[in-house]
């Protein structure tokens, strides 16, 4: 393998020469990057990614002076064209955030996509310049690490060799004479390393650690360590919990800091890192400042509060109908225009058969239930303003009325009937229950409701005699439930 390795008398010499950086801050380094960076395929990226690795390694010259974070992030580009672009991510958010004193920058693999490099290559040199200086906003201290891609030892996942080393190096090369940064080679010397590489891109736990190593050996050999700006005052984070706050509703404000003597919220003293609930009556902007001792720095973030309007409806059977004669319940959910579920308000929504045969009945704010009487597709719909949804029932053809509860539960006799139908219904709780009668035409030709007290067994007489003979579906609803039967009349 091609690579340099630390000599042990340079590690002494540092050793030595360390033991005077006594400071009182952390040097922050960030590592940006895709896969690569991320660690994917690695047991635990956690630990076995290369900036992991760094961060342990580094404490052998430097003690616990440093501290590294890893903001990788897997299929990301450098080019705000790509196909996953970094600059779209809650990352680099959070990196910016972070405002390292050293930024050590790792993409390109993925731009050598040919939908991403054949399409937009001759945008990567401006948009990696235009993420340093985003970057160099926030921190105009941070002092900056580029590295040029392992090598694609094979084409995977349309990831090209080719590119890297035609294009992207060569860019990178351009970007160094413009913008004060150091370099990390990671192509060279790792043309013949393809062990440590099993799928050809990604490094296994060994060649993270190799990565791991030709970083800290190139931060030794410029002293960057010693050249970072260190405890500077920064909000390292800000944000609420809720994006899009309904108005009455709460969120909660969150912070972290550092190297602060002391930060305020909206002008009131608050922890250097913790959180507060609030509850705004309109949208408002939350400005936090943290104060130090070589600089304060100010942040803010707007709470939107709005009031809930309905703009969508949701509606849900409970169950699939498999046969004539089920009985379903339709349950509605409204959703105000942020896409939330509305809980606490009911509509009058209008309940209606638009495609198909069956009935609705007992329709309220949030059900309706549904009968089917014949084998075909039935589209149901919910309507309220502007605001509707559609559910299709299918019925499987030739499908038989049956019952949908024991005997024991709900019986009706004789069958076929005459004159007279006995309905004999055992409770199981006292409660209301409710009997309903339909054609196969789906018209509600019968209804009566009672009270059933447990353990009673109760029979209710129906009397047959307006009734056209035919087939009929009876319905008892109770306990929530509804349980159906089929019975026929014969004269």
């Amino acid at each position: 393998m091609k690579q340099k390795l630390l000599l042990p008398l340079v590690f002494a010499t540092l050793i030595i020469s360390v033991s005077g950086f006594s400071q009182g801050y952390h040097v922050r380094i960030g590592t940006i990057g895709n896969s690569i960076t991320h660690g994917i395929g690695l047991p635990n990226p956690e630990t076995d990614a290369y900036p992991a690795q760094l961060g342990e390694i580094i404490k052998d010259i430097y003690g616990d002076t440093c501290i590294v974070k890893n903001f990788g992030l897997t299929t990301t580009t450098m080019l705000k064209h790509g196909d996953t672009p970094y600059w779209k991510t809650q990352h680099l958010k959070d990196y910016i955030a972070y405002a390292p004193e050293i930024c050590f920058i790792l993409l390109g693999t993925n731009d050598t996509k040919p939908y991403n490099w054949d399409v937009y290559g001759d945008e990567f040199i401006d948009d990696y310049l235009a993420m340093i200086d985003t970057i160099k906003q926030r921190n105009p201290s941070t002092k900056f690490m580029l590295g040029y891609p392992p090598p694609a030892y094979e084409i995977v996942w349309e990831i090209r060799d080719s590119i890297i080393v035609n294009h992207i190096i060569p860019a990178i090369d351009s970007i160094l004479k413009l913008v004060d940064a150091e370099l990390v080679d990671f192509y060279h010397p790792l043309l013949d390393s393809v062990h440590l590489f099993p799928d050809n891109i990604h490094p296994n736990v060994d060649g993270a650690r190799v990565l791991a190593e030709m970083i800290l050996e190139q931060i030794v050999e410029t002293d960057i360590i010693h050249q970072a700006d260190t405890g500077l005052t920064f909000v390292t984070s800000f944000s609420t919990s809720v994006s899009k706050l309904k108005s009455g509703s709460t969120a909660e404000l969150s912070w972290t800091s550092i190297n602060a003597d002391s930060l305020y919220l909206n002008g009131k003293k608050v922890d250097n890192d913790g959180s507060l609930r609030v509850q705004p009556q309109e949208t408002t902007t939350y400005i936090l400042i943290a104060y130090g001792e070589k600089q304060n720095d100010t942040v803010s973030v707007e709470q939107v509060v709005y009031v809930p309007e309905l703009t969508s409806i949701k509606i849900y059977p409970t169950k699939s109908l498999k046969n004539v004669g089920d009985t379903v319940f339709i349950q509605t959910k409204y959703y105000d225009q942020a896409n939330i579920l509305i809980t606490d308000q009911y509509f009058n929504v209008q309940w209606q058969i638009i495609e198909g045969s069956g009935t609705l009945y007992n329709p309220t704010d949030t059900a309706v239930s549904f009968i089917c009487v014949s084998s075909d597709t039935t589209t149901i719909a919910a309507t309220y303003n502007q605001a509707s949804d559609t559910s299709v029932i299918y019925i499987l053809p030739g499908s038989e009325v049956v019952s949908s509860v024991f005997d024991d539960i709900f019986s009706v006799y004789p069958n076929p009937a005459k004159e007279t139908l006995s309905v004999e219904i055992q409770a199981t709780i006292t409660g209301n229950a409710r009997l309903t009668v339909f054609d196969t035409k789906a018209s509600l030709v019968y209804q009566t409701g009672f009270t059933l007290t447990n353990p009673e067994k109760h029979i209710e007489y129906l009397n047959l005699n307006s009734f056209d003979p035919g087939l009929y579906i009876i319905n008892l609803e109770y306990n929530g439930l509804v349980y159906t039967r089929k019975f026929n009349i014969v004269k």
